[in-house]
């Protein structure tokens, strides 16, 4: 097997050549950038073939955010959602900081300073996980031709939202739609346009759409629906009253809460058939 690679990003000489030792002990190839700009050179530079299997940016970069590094590099199609990206940091983040990385694609804090068996453990469990992300991502049948995930690929972008909002002790919400008839690439459309960043939107039957949305509890997942819905009547459809049928589940904290991203998409899909089995006015259904 290839040797893995990490990608360190940092100015602060002690603890990027602490993380260094422990990386290199591990059997990692270690790749140093001092910047946000040389990390984006860096991590979306696939000429050589040997792209990062983890990143660490510092907390703070000379340049710029390392979270607008981080948005940068989820944006690039080439690097994706499924490269570990780590942010290391000197203080004990607050829980807006801990929800603003968690939708900047940020997978975990690591505090510093850090015990170096802890961390090494650390990285080799997240690269297994990238490894076998990779795999499960091989071939075929993870998007549609629009970029939505299939069942498949909203299911794997589910366990990796999953693992970051219980790092991050976040919340984190499935939505489950149901356009009304003759909508439903109407409604595909709608999601695009209103998805942020790091929400995973796809397709879980004719004319049903679903999103994971990190960050969100269940107030959140009712105003993402409600949204949605305002965006299909001003296209020309009537969202609630016209046939648009919601459902959903919600986790306030995935630390102290733990759900198998299976059972969240499985609880807002049956929340979703409930609604559209009622022909009254009650369109959004929570998962009882």
């Amino acid at each position: 097997m290839q040797q893995p690679h990490i990608l360190v990003v940092s100015r602060r000489g002690a603890a990027a050549l602490e993380l260094e030792q422990v990386a290199a002990r591990r059997g990692y190839v270690v790749r140093r950038a001092y910047t946000g700009v040389q990390a984006l050179e860096q991590g979306l530079n696939h000429l050589s073939g040997a792209e990062p299997d983890l990143i660490v940016l510092d907390d703070p970069l000379p340049d710029i955010d390392p979270l607008d590094a981080s948005r940068a590099l989820r944006d690039d199609l080439r690097l994706g959602s499924g490269v570990p990206i780590l942010l290391l940091t000197a203080h004990k983040p607050t829980s807006v900081e801990h929800h603003a990385a968690l939708r900047a694609g940020i997978w975990e804090y690591v505090p510093h300073p850090f015990h170096a068996e802890e961390l090494g453990g650390k990285l080799d469990r997240y690269l297994h996980w990238k490894l076998e992300a990779a795999r499960a991502r091989a071939g075929d049948g993870l998007a549609d031709e629009t970029g939505l995930y299939t069942v498949r690929g909203l299911a794997l972008r589910a366990q990796e939202l999953t693992l970051q909002a219980f790092h991050h002790a976040a919340s984190l919400a499935c939505v489950a739609l149901a356009a009304p008839v003759g909508a439903g690439e109407l409604l595909a459309r709608v999601l695009r346009a209103l998805g942020r960043r790091s929400d995973a939107i796809g397709r879980v039957g004719p004319g049903e759409c679903a999103v994971v949305a990190p960050g969100t509890d269940r107030a959140g997942a009712v105003l993402l629906a409600e949204r949605v819905a305002q965006a299909v009547q001003a296209a020309g459809h009537d969202g609630a009253r016209g046939g648009l049928r919601a459902g959903y589940d919600a986790v306030t904290n995935a630390r102290y809460t733990p759900i198998e991203p299976k059972n969240l998409l499985g609880r807002a899909t049956s929340a979703l058939r409930v609604a559209k089995a009622d022909a009254g006015p009650g369109w959004i259904r929570a998962f009882q």
